[in-house]
């Protein structure tokens, strides 16, 4: 997974660097995106945990690109690195400890531009989140660790700012609607 993360860190790099647009009028983007990442308590809290505390809170990326076909529409696919949410407490009557939660996956979307001038547009997008995460802690002193997988709705909405034809910087909330389906221990 490692390897992964930091395939995935160097094209972000280098997908920045090299041609990142936010909403060109038409054609092919790319660009990378990092930001704060908040995983809910019901990604832990009933599977994982039954009772304790969650820390969902980390840093996320993801690197994205897509094809605008109109200065209104486009399609735009993304891999998505949540980060890592610790967690801590009890499943039943075990101590759990040490917990963390990594999720990461591709979300495919429909994006809707509304250009508010030749530089600046508004969008909304709608998608579906395929999703992969790993779980592991150590209950009642033995090692544990899961992985499940679904997919979920995804939408968000955003402001998008071309400083010239091949460069521009977006701003954007992005949320799914993962409900967890883990394997019981």
């Amino acid at each position: 997974m490692s390897t992964i993360k930091l395939f995935a860190a160097a094209v972000l790099v280098l997908s920045g660097l090299v041609a990142a647009s936010a909403a060109p009028a038409q054609g092919f983007y790319i660009g990378g995106s990092v930001g704060q990442s908040d995983f809910d308590d019901s990604n832990v809290i009933p599977d994982l945990i039954t009772s304790g505390s969650v820390d969902g809170s980390d840093t996320g990326f993801k690197i994205f690109g897509g094809y605008q076909f109109s200065p209104y529409f486009g399609l735009e696919l993304s891999w998505v690195d949540l980060g890592k949410a610790s967690y801590s407490g009890r499943f039943g009557a075990l101590n759990v400890t040490g917990g963390t939660l990594e999720t990461s996956g591709l979300n495919f979307s429909a994006v809707g531009t509304l250009p508010l001038g030749s530089n600046f547009a508004l969008f909304g997008k709608v998608g579906f989140f395929v999703w992969e995460s790993d779980a592991s802690d150590v209950t009642g002193g033995l090692p544990f660790s899961g992985t499940a997988d679904g997919s979920d709705v995804s939408y968000g909405i955003g402001a998008s700012l071309n400083f010239t034809r091949n460069f521009g910087i977006r701003v954007e909330y992005l949320r799914d609607t993962r409900v967890p389906n883990r394997q019981p221990r």
